[in-house]
């Protein structure tokens, strides 16, 4: 079962987040400003963003999982439009849980395996969206708190690579140390969850081995976001804000993009809205006028994806209580990959 405290941080967040982001807005303009909307443009939003979300991350997923074998790129497919669906209706970003889980069901992934290349795919999301960000920094005056975040970001990534590095190159070396920090920092006190933690995940940075293919998923990831930030240049004009550009939608697409990363409610509603109009707002469109755009726009890719979602939970035969559980399932599935095949070989190698 989630934890609940995960939920509570949650929805405070995103309560948060509304309370900030309401604060000036013209309700009036707002409903004017919908209802003026071409709803031409949305349509292809609404057609054209799950397609792009979901393919090109499955396919992105089925490389990152070639060291484990050739995994169907329509599991992959499946999986990762349930677990965006998920994400989009369930809170804490439950919907990563449900992605592996859905995988591992139904192609029979080893579930670290699934759970740990979708760290590192997370990771390459953050490199891409990064880089777009820096190679705006190049080209547009953007104000020095702008430079400075996306430069401290970096840094931040660049920490967790190396840290799925050392872990994928030498598995040995990282969890001796880990074990050599616990007990002589906090008195071996969660010493087993830890090791536990990195020896399952481990398997799931393999790909990290092969350079070669680390490349390979890092352009498919910058080419999904510049596709993405595409969509956004789309929804931009149907709110008759095409005056920010090009340059403005990429930048407004990748300030979300890292935003909703953080702990929400279902949907990453009042996360989303607070982090569109503070990236619009660099580029001087009001308040009440960018809530209007993240209000519609964020409506209409919402309901895209949450419908191509349903259509493969359906599909897949899953049910309402299998989602809610499933990072609890997860749970018990490496538990029993960690006591199965994990520790007899750490207990081999230690002898």
């Amino acid at each position: 079962m989630h934890k609940q405290w995960k939920i509570w941080v949650g929805f405070a967040i995103s309560a948060a987040a509304i309370v900030y982001v309401v604060r000036g807005v013209h309700w009036d303009e707002v409903g004017w400003s919908l209802r003026r909307a071409d709803l031409g443009l949305l349509a292809i939003v609404f057609v054209v963003n799950p397609i792009l979300n979901v393919i090109t991350r499955a396919i992105r997923w089925k490389i990152l999982l070639k060291p484990y074998g050739s995994v169907p790129l329509v599991g992959c497919v499946s999986a990762t439009a349930i677990g965006l669906m998920a994400n989009n209706v369930l809170p804490a970003r439950i919907g990563e849980f449900v992605r592996a889980y859905a995988l591992s069901r139904r192609e029979r992934v080893p579930t670290g395996t699934a759970f740990g290349s979708l760290f590192v795919e997370r990771m390459l999301d953050g490199f891409a969206v990064l880089t777009v960000l820096f190679l705006l920094t190049l080209s547009y005056p953007f104000p020095d708190w702008v430079n400075t975040v996306v430069r401290v970001s970096l840094y931040v990534f660049v920490g967790f690579f190396v840290f799925q590095a050392v872990l994928a190159f030498h598995p040995q070396a990282f969890i001796r140390a880990s074990k050599w920090l616990t007990r002589n920092m906090l008195g071996g006190r969660f010493e087993e969850s830890i090791e536990r933690a990195l020896v399952t995940f481990a398997d799931g940075f393999q790909l990290l081995r092969q350079p070669v293919w680390v490349v390979v998923s890092f352009v498919l990831a910058f080419v999904q976001w510049v596709l993405i930030s595409t969509i956004y240049v789309l929804g931009l004009q149907a709110f008759e804000l095409g005056r920010v550009g090009w340059i403005g939608a990429f930048f407004t697409s990748s300030v979300a993009t890292l935003g909703v990363a953080a702990p929400s409610g279902p949907g990453f509603v009042g996360t989303y809205q607070a982090f569109i109009v503070k990236g619009l707002e660099v580029f001087a469109v009001d308040r009440t006028t960018a809530f209007s755009f993240s209000v519609g726009f964020h409506a209409v890719t919402w309901l895209g994806v949450t419908l191509v979602g349903l259509f493969f939970f359906f599909r897949e035969g899953l049910s309402w209580r299998e989602i809610e559980r499933s990072e609890q399932e997860m749970g018990k599935e490496l538990e029993a990959e960690y006591e199965a095949v994990i520790e007899p070989e750490i207990e081999a190698s230690d002898r």
